[in-house]
């Protein structure tokens, strides 16, 4: 079934942010070729995308700091009961 533009807004999201299963991509293209609008929010999330990350490089990345404190909190939380 092919989503609407609302749920288009919520799945071209996740698609910057993960890779969608197959069929949910797959519908996802359909509804582009044939919603004008929905192909022009998609531009304007890559573009604002874009400009965030050519902005500012350290947003995309954690500092080995932080990677290492989250592996840390994740190991104390699985070994709380």
């Amino acid at each position: 079934m092919m989503p609407s533009c609302k749920q288009m807004t919520q799945l071209l999201s996740d698609s910057l942010e993960t890779r969608l299963p197959w069929p949910k991509r797959s519908a996802m293209r359909l509804h582009l070729l044939i919603c004008a609008t929905c192909r022009r929010y998609r531009r304007h999330l890559l573009f604002m995308q874009k400009i965030i990350t050519d902005h500012n490089p350290r947003l995309t990345a954690l500092s080995d700091t932080a990677k290492q404190r989250i592996k840390d909190n994740l190991a104390q939380l699985k070994d709380k009961p």
